[in-house]
């Protein structure tokens, strides 16, 4: 946050001289091009295919924990104490399951995740740097800016970048 007020300061002072000068700035809305690119929404689909089956099974298992408390709740009165302490010693090793199964799978979707989005990083970058050459840009800034003019907007441009090369795959 820091970096980011110290640029918008810097930027301000200099914004002048850079007129002056003729510079030609642009600025790109990551997270809205990332939210509307044809690859962000693939990559959810990706990752709905290939977690959903896990999920599911995450899922019954917390059913199956829920309807055991259920069951102990309902019969501690009436049963043994050896089947009581048998009961929480099952309940609790499902659950123990269940986290570390939980666990294991939030590993699989962060990893899966910080993987696509650095590829979709990436290909970002490829179009911002060739929109920057095409249109004579000297600088161009992302989502850090404070305010900016529609007129240096270039999100539009990028998305349609991104678009563009999601047809080609």
């Amino acid at each position: 946050m820091k970096n980011i007020f110290i640029a918008t300061c810097l930027f301000m002072l200099l914004m002048p001289t850079a007129y002056s000068a003729g510079l030609k700035v642009g600025v790109v809305k990551l997270n809205k091009v990332w939210a509307d690119s044809p690859q962000a929404t693939a990559i959810d689909s990706a990752m709905k295919e290939r977690f959903d089956g896990k999920k599911k099974e995450l899922d019954a298992m917390q059913n199956e924990l829920k309807t055991m408390q259920d069951n102990y709740k309902r019969n501690e009165l009436v049963m043994t104490e050896d089947k009581l302490n048998e009961m929480r010693s099952d309940m609790s090793k499902k659950y123990q399951q269940f986290k570390q199964n939980e666990a294991v799978l939030a590993q699989e979707v962060n990893t899966m995740r910080s993987q696509e989005l650095a590829s979709l990083e990436q290909t970002t970058r490829g179009i911002v740097e060739k929109i920057a050459k095409d249109d004579k840009y000297d600088l161009i800034l992302n989502d850090g800016v404070l305010y900016n003019t529609d007129a240096l907007d270039i999100s539009d441009k990028v998305l349609a970048g991104l678009k563009k090369v999601f047809k080609k795959k």
